[in-house]
């Protein structure tokens, strides 16, 4: 959604694209033998609190409201919402609800909530004015888009666990065209932290100790307690010479340092 967008009472979505990349769903082919792809949105940016907040001032919707003012009351709002759903209950936020999630085994029915196994985070589920609006837009299909780096799976070794990091352990990625490699400066592999950008942890090529197109295996930088992505920028391409841009992709799945 833009400005233009925004401006408008009733505003027309028909005419929006959303980029897109398909890549190969591994292990899955039509009964004639054909290879089946799977699309994934392409990410333009990430956008703060604060840019949302000068887009809907632009649009005047707020007349005599400034940036700080609106961020303000979106955090108040937001750490209601947060009390409430992880205290049991299920919050309307407007695009959708959130509600609260548990992750992990448990062994009997008797088993307490172990922390080593056991994690809680908040849920989304997007309500039917979500729903409507996506089914207007346009997909663009990229091109060039089955030589974008894809990450399949993520396993931190030490825990044995695929919603965990653990520093100082080894960290085992595999995926498709996900070499780690180009002189752009962003190139890298990025432990994000979600909740604060400057704790984020970028690992250059160099301290990769397996780099393939199909697996990196690497040990997990030093990391602040916290919530985390795994992403991977790369020049990688399949001729010789690299790619001038950088590539990238992140994990869908969110780790958690304790």
């Amino acid at each position: 959604m833009n400005i233009n967008t925004l401006s408008k009472t009733t505003a027309d979505y028909e005419s929006s694209k959303l980029a897109v990349a398909l890549y190969q769903t591994a292990m899955r082919t039509e009964k004639d033998g054909k290879k089946t792809y799977h699309a994934r949105p392409i990410f333009r940016n990430k956008l703060t609190m604060e840019n949302i907040a000068n887009d809907i001032l632009a649009t005047g919707a707020l007349e005599g409201y400034s940036a700080e003012q609106i961020v303000s009351v979106w955090k108040v709002a937001n750490s209601a919402m947060i009390d409430r759903v992880l205290n049991g209950s299920l919050v309307d936020g407007g695009i959708g609800t959130f509600y609260a999630r548990i992750s992990g085994s448990f062994d009997s029915e008797q088993s307490s909530f172990d922390s080593e196994k056991n994690a809680i985070d908040i849920a989304f589920r997007s309500g039917k004015t979500v729903k409507e609006l996506a089914s207007q837009i346009q997909p663009v299909i990229a091109q060039g888009n089955t030589v974008k780096p894809e990450i399949l799976s993520v396993l931190d070794v030490e825990s044995g666990r695929e919603d965990t990091l653990t520093p100082n352990g080894f960290l085992d990625i595999t995926g498709k065209s996900i070499l780690v490699t180009g002189d752009n400066d962003d190139v890298g592999l990025y432990f994000v932290n979600t909740e604060d950008e400057s704790s984020t942890v970028k690992v250059d090529a160099s301290k990769i100790g397996v780099n393939t197109s199909s697996r990196i295996a690497c040990v997990v930088p030093k990391l602040a307690s916290g919530s985390y992505k795994i992403k991977i920028v790369t020049q990688f391409a399949r001729s010789n010479a690299p790619r001038k841009d950088s590539q990238v992709n992140t994990f869908t799945n969110t780790f958690t340092v304790l």
